[in-house]
């Protein structure tokens, strides 16, 4: 009763107040509503005090223990935090200090290689293409994979792990996955035929002859990739006559080499390798010897990196479809027959880096609209015999001294040391004096000359020069 008294004392002296201010309510029209809502009011407020204290103390314990458990936790990961910045700091640090020696380096390479009298000589940039294909030394997919082994033992093989058959001489390759293959197999073939997967072959210290066929026989497989192991030294040969497979290696499908050892085939049949898909080199050293073409694809060939040597009995790489050389350094060498050259291909031949040396009866011209690197050609007008040295120099320094075993009319010649707008010297027949041969290329030999062959300016990207 006496709260209620309190009540309507507040709700008469509101009420006077609102009035003696002019201003008029709905609690003034009516006190006993006045009342009533008043009393809810304060009531509910009451009742919602004493609820929010017990919330407030049931919160503020529940608080105290998450706030406990909360600093703890806050603690440990602040103290984590502060060890990762201090070594995300001293990595930043470290590559800091990478990053300027890298610029110093690249600073000091820029200035000692730059040419800066050659003004009116613009140095065509060898670069890599704007797709350059991705090299599988950093295939995860391949990293990932478990390594099975073959090895090699005369007319037969060992192995381990599954997908692998041996039937006599024919090591037979059922799954995909990696193989790595050592050892000799005198007289016998690694054939693939899989459930159309990747197969990679690792040849570590391999030697694999076929008196009557393939060394490899890859008739069934998404992929073939051949690796020559670090360090490695290995070996193919066919043999006999053989239609169906007519390459030391063939494949149905693309066949991709890449690695840091050396793989050498000797083609006796035909084609040192023979694809139905592309062919593509990413790096290691491939030397071919072939009674047909080096490397022969019906769909292309793409050259990416490594060092390559082709000496073709009838051309020195050809395909039905494209050429592309983005890389490395090789030489290509065509055979005798007229029509025969030392780089053929029915598509687009596209240069952009790299460098290669190409000498034979024809070689096809890169196509100027989208070769970026710079090329020389000489074209002779009569055949000129095997061994006969062609001479290359501009502003007094070599640019090539080169020959083929057999008989040419074109030299062609891609590198980093051609400029647009320079001037040419060509001579031949003549006789080198010290130096070194390697894959019928003559480095730091000195040129006596015989013959001059004329001067001629490279105005172009792709220049030909007919010699008179």
């Amino acid at each position: 009763m006496k709260k209620k008294q309190l009540i309507w004392a507040a709700a008469l002296l509101l009420t006077f107040s609102l009035t003696s201010c002019g201003q008029e309510s709905a609690i003034v029209d009516d006190p006993g509503n006045a009342e009533e809502s008043i009393v809810d009011t304060l009531e509910d407020d009451a009742e919602d005090e004493a609820s929010e204290e017990e919330t407030d103390e049931e919160t503020a314990s529940s608080e105290d223990t998450e706030d406990s458990a909360a600093s703890t936790g806050k603690t440990e990961k602040n103290s984590a935090k502060t060890t990762s910045t201090t070594a995300k700091n001293e990595k930043n640090e470290k590559g800091s200090a990478a990053t300027t020696q890298k610029n110093n380096t690249g600073s000091n390479a820029n200035s000692t290689g730059k040419n800066d009298s050659a003004n009116t000589q613009k140095p065509q940039q060898n670069g890599t293409a704007a797709e350059t294909p991705v090299d599988e030394d950093d295939d995860p997919e391949e990293e990932a994979e478990q390594i099975k082994y073959i090895y090699l033992q005369g007319n037969t093989a060992q192995y381990s792990g599954d997908g692998i058959e041996v039937h006599g001489n024919v090591v037979k390759i059922g799954k995909g996955g990696v193989y790595e293959i050592s050892g000799t197999l005198s007289n016998g073939q690694i054939l693939i035929q899989t459930d159309s997967k990747k197969v990679r072959l690792h040849l570590n210290g391999a030697s694999i002859t076929n008196h009557a066929g393939s060394a490899i026989n890859c008739q069934k497989a998404k992929r073939l990739t051949i690796k020559s192991m670090e360090g490695s030294v290995n070996y193919l040969e066919d043999g006999g006559v053989h239609d169906d497979d007519k390459g030391t290696i063939f494949t149905e499908d693309t066949v991709v080499f890449k690695g840091t050892g050396e793989l050498n085939i000797v083609a006796n049949y035909a084609h040192g390798v023979q694809s139905d898909d592309d062919i593509v080199v990413n790096s290691g050293t491939l030397n071919i010897t072939s009674a047909k073409s080096c490397l022969h694809s019906n769909d292309g060939i793409e050259i990416n990196g490594g060092s390559i040597m082709c000496n073709g009995g009838t051309n020195g790489i050809k395909t039905d479809g494209y050429v592309t050389i983005t890389g490395g350094n090789s030489v290509f060498l065509g055979g005798v027959r007229e029509e025969k050259g030392a780089i053929y291909c029915s598509g687009t031949f596209t240069v952009t880096g790299g460098s290669f040396y190409a000498l034979g009866n024809t070689c096809t011209t890169p196509d100027a609209s989208t070769t970026t690197a710079n090329v020389i050609g000489l074209m002779f007008p009569n055949p000129q015999k095997g061994d006969t040295i062609v001479n290359i120099i501009s502003g007094g320094n070599t640019i090539l001294n080169a020959t083929s075993p057999r008989q040419f009319k074109y030299v062609v010649y891609c590198g980093p040391d051609l400029l647009i707008n320079a001037e040419y010297q060509v001579n031949y027949g003549g006789t080198i004096a010290d130096g070194s041969w390697v894959n019928y290329v003559n480095y730091g030999g000195t040129y006596t000359g015989e013959k001059d062959g004329g001067s001629f300016v490279a105005g172009n990207t792709v220049t030909f020069y007919t010699v008179p």
